[in-house]
């Protein structure tokens, strides 16, 4: 991963300059609890991938990217927020190796600094030193962007219950719950540094491609990565029944003998709390195994990898209107790292 050594590097001095406006809007203070659970996804790191965008592509059409700097803030709030409600949706107890916040402070006190996250992005927003037309539109991206999260989320749980999930409405809850996020960031960083429309839409489409195929490469990961570098166990996903594109694919063309032996396996173990153990039971990998066999059979994981190959192309195809710049070349590196990446 040679070509994106620089790219990290920048990443990283740039989350510095991020989290200095991330814990300016929440320090240590009173209550205590609230503020040091909502500080502890923040400080539990995180690539700031989504801030990162929000500068880059306020460079990239030609903005100062410190201006943009309370708007990344903003965007990791959100992100955050949505980390910590998922969590407790979920019943997670682990989060980038950490507690998960419900897990140290209860799910009442979780709500509230999920709660308290989502307003401090608006508290960034009114800190931002942008024109108070900028603002405005900024907010609409940014609240737009949170329903489009909640949809997401909403459908994620519709779909918990259902046997078969299309790809068309996999891709519509997919483009909520993670692509929104990828598009929010990069048009904001856009409106902050220029009015030119064609520039921004660029950048949204470019947002929105590039958060799906993130969610599609992570689906394909937990089916072929290798376990050490992936940092879970591969077929988590089969064990707990998650919709995917792949498995979508998968009904679409399966043979009704082939779905019935997938089904046998596909979510056994979903809500066991035992679930994570037996994983590593002989038996269960066999299942799993045989599982991704069939996937494998009807073409559904050479598919899923193909099209988010398919987005990110596109996506950087978008960028061609921009001018060149070092900003621009980050922002199409980091779309490619995203489905070429191990992990």
């Amino acid at each position: 991963m040679g070509k994106y050594d620089e790219l990290f590097a920048r990443v990283k001095t740039m989350a510095k300059d991020v989290d200095d406006a991330i814990f300016e809007l929440i320090p240590e203070k009173e209550p205590k609890n609230l503020y040091d659970a909502s500080r502890h996804y923040p400080l539990a790191g995180g690539k700031r991938v989504r801030p990162f965008v929000v500068l880059r592509a306020t460079e990239a059409v030609g903005g100062d990217p410190e201006k943009a700097l309370y708007p990344a803030a903003a965007v990791e709030f959100i992100h955050n927020y949505s980390l910590v409600h998922d969590d407790i949706m979920d019943m997670d107890e682990l989060r980038r190796g950490r507690p998960t916040v419900h897990k140290l402070w209860g799910v009442n006190m979780a709500i509230l600094a999920g709660d308290l996250l989502f307003s401090k992005a608006f508290e960034a927003i009114a800190r931002a030193d942008v024109s108070p037309e900028k603002k405005a539109r900024i907010l609409d991206v940014l609240v737009r962007t949170s329903n489009m999260l909640c949809e997401g989320q909403a459908l994620d749980i519709e779909f918990e219950t259902r046997e078969e999930v299309t790809v068309e409405e996999y891709l519509r809850m997919i483009s909520g719950k993670t692509g929104a996020l990828f598009e929010g960031s990069a048009e904001i960083g856009a409106i902050v540094g220029t009015d030119n429309e064609e520039y921004i839409k660029a950048l949204a489409k470019w947002g929105m491609n590039v958060g799906v195929a993130f969610q599609i490469w992570d689906d394909v990961l937990d089916l072929i990565a290798d376990e050490e570098k992936l940092g879970k166990p591969v077929g988590s996903d089969i064990r707990k029944g998650k919709k995917t594109l792949i498995v979508s694919h998968f009904f679409d063309h399966a043979s009704e003998e082939d779905k019935a032996e997938f089904m046998g396996v596909f979510g056994k173990y979903a809500g066991d709390a035992k679930g994570d153990a037996l994983i590593h039971d002989e038996k269960v990998k066999e299942e799993v195994a045989k599982a991704i066999e069939l996937l494998k059979k009807y073409g559904s994981i050479d598919y899923a990898a193909q099209y988010a190959k398919n987005l990110v192309r596109e996506a950087n195809e978008a960028l061609k209107v921009l001018p060149e710049s070092e900003a621009r070349k980050d922002l199409e590196l980091l779309a490619e790292f995203l489905v070429e990446r191990e992990f």
